[in-house]
């Protein structure tokens, strides 16, 4: 007998775990620098290098690119920076995880403490969560098709939201800035920052197009004696593509974008003057593409030559129930912490966010959790006109999504978007946040599919007891096609019986005369 067969594939949530590590690290001043009087802000990007799925735990490599701005002793500069690679290396015990399973992982900065052990000696000890999330890929060859025209099949159909792309990838975002005319010439970069702003990818004709707003910060040395220290911003819109040839219209994307490595090369213009920064940032992309499909494929079968024995197994499909892009807006005033000094003007803010409990509702999804902002600001303080603040506010959403239980399999990624900082009276500083929650859910639909199909010899005793006619009652979850298997005739046959007769009710009365295959 001939068949043709089909891969099924799915992707469950295996299991979903939070944990924190500490990096703790004495590091020196290099003996090119000045000396440390102040560290003034820090800030910190992980990589995670390699993940080993392993029997009942992960493995976790990765390094903490460390960076701090400070205050020197040194008058006519009073600012550097400070760069160190911080590694790590963790298991992660997660009963049931094995080699075959893969890992998606999160992580938010939770602390950066830093401190002088003296002018050339800091200890640096950073406190990270990373938020794993486990799954399985499943895949079943199911048959779709019996090549046979003496078996008659039953098929089935269902609706399923398929995986069609899963992958990570890379987008590549090249610039060229250009110092505004009233800047100094670059001598030296001290700090820099780089943010995205309503970054979102969406499913073109084989490609994914990314687009949003690229903010780049620059507090700098310049060839100026009498203002050496000087800042730039620019604000760079992005628009490019990515390749994805099973991408088409249509589609549902979830595609995550993360900000990644970030490269400044300063190089002379065209009148050879340091005025030119060449910005070299990747976008992580996390890309997941489902279409919503019809599946059709072979549930049963007979024929009058042979019994058949069908094997089945259980499989987990998926549809799509909800996706939905919420956006928290929130506006909070903070005193200024530091003194001396008062407030002047703020160069740059920094966010991020983090969610600590979400609760599944029959409305939606109640997540908690707190936004931060580190706010670099110039002071009146002549000895360090260059200071930060730090701030934390909690926060609590709710994000709509009708009908979910706890049973369905949801991803809810968090990300903050936009914020602003402004000074007001009062030596106080105005923070707007925009937080974007990302959730979609799926609902499982366990069925059975049938994997292979077996011949053996028919029982001729059992099919004699079957009378040659019959007229028969119809009950309760019967249909033409498994009233022709039970009594060994085809559905073709109890139609031309009864006068054509396309579907059947309980109570309904057909006449039913058997027929036998060659023996």
């Amino acid at each position: 007998m001939e068949f043709n067969k089909k891969d099924f594939y799915g992707i469950a949530s295996k299991d979903r775990k939070r944990v924190q590590i500490t990096i703790d690290q004495d590091c020196n001043v290099p003996d090119t620098k000045p000396d440390v009087e102040k560290m003034i802000q820090t800030k910190g990007i992980v990589q995670v290098q390699e993940t080993e799925m392993m029997v009942d735990r992960i493995r976790m490599k990765g390094e903490l690119k460390f960076q701090g701005l400070y205050g020197t002793s040194d008058p006519r500069t009073f600012l550097e920076s400070l760069e160190y690679s911080l590694p790590f290396e963790e298991y992660i015990h997660i009963d049931g995880v094995i080699p075959a399973d893969y890992v998606k992982v999160r992580y938010t900065i939770d602390d950066i403490n830093t401190v002088l052990i003296n002018s050339r000696k800091l200890s640096i000890r950073v406190l990270l969560t990373f938020i794993l999330q486990v799954n399985e890929e499943m895949k079943e060859e199911a048959i779709v098709d019996i090549y046979d025209e003496d078996v008659s099949t039953l098929k089935k159909e269902i609706q399923v939201t398929d995986l069609i792309v899963n992958k990570k990838d890379i987008a590549r975002l090249k610039e060229e800035l250009v110092l505004p005319a009233n800047k100094a010439n670059l001598y030296e970069i001290l700090w820099s920052q780089i943010d995205m702003e309503n970054l979102q990818g969406k499913i073109g004709d084989h490609v994914i197009e990314i687009q949003g707003t690229m903010h780049v910060f620059l507090l700098y040395l310049g060839e100026d004696d009498q203002m050496p220290v000087q800042y730039a911003r620019w604000e760079v819109p992005v628009a490019t593509e990515m390749e994805c040839y099973e991408c088409a219209p249509g589609m549902v994307g979830r595609i995550g974008l993360t900000l990644g490595s970030q490269q400044l090369e300063v190089r002379p213009d065209a009148d050879g003057e340091e005025r030119v920064i060449s910005v070299d940032a990747t976008l992580d992309c996390d890309i997941k593409i489902y279409e919503d499909q019809t599946l059709s494929y072979v549930d049963d079968g007979y024929t009058m030559r042979a019994k058949l024995i069908p094997e089945y197994k259980i499989f987990d499909f998926e549809t799509l129930i909800g996706k939905n892009q919420a956006i928290m807006k929130t506006v909070k005033n903070f005193p200024i912490k530091q003194e001396p000094g008062k407030l002047l003007q703020v160069l740059t803010v920094k966010g991020s966010c983090s969610v600590d409990d979400v609760e599944v509702t029959e409305q939606g999804l109640k997540a908690e959790g707190v936004w931060m902002a580190d706010v670099l600001y110039l002071s009146t303080d002549d000895q360090m006109p260059v200071m930060s603040d730090s701030y934390m506010e909690p926060f609590s959403f709710f994000i709509e999504a009708k009908g979910l239980t706890g049973e369905d399999d949801y991803q809810l990624d968090v990300r903050l978007d936009q914020m602003t900082a402004v000074p007001t009276e009062g030596n106080e500083i105005e923070i707007k946040a925009a937080v974007v929650f990302d959730f979609i859910s799926f609902r499982k639909k366990k069925q059975r599919v049938m994997t292979d199909i077996k011949e053996e010899p028919l029982d001729y005793d059992a099919i004699q007891k079957i009378p040659g006619i019959v007229g028969y009652i119809v009950k309760e979850g019967d249909s033409l096609w498994s009233i022709a298997k039970n009594y060994f005739t085809t559905v073709e046959s109890i139609q031309e019986q009864n006068g054509g007769v396309e579907e059947v009710n309980p109570g309904d009365r057909l006449l039913i005369v058997k027929e036998m295959g060659n023996q």
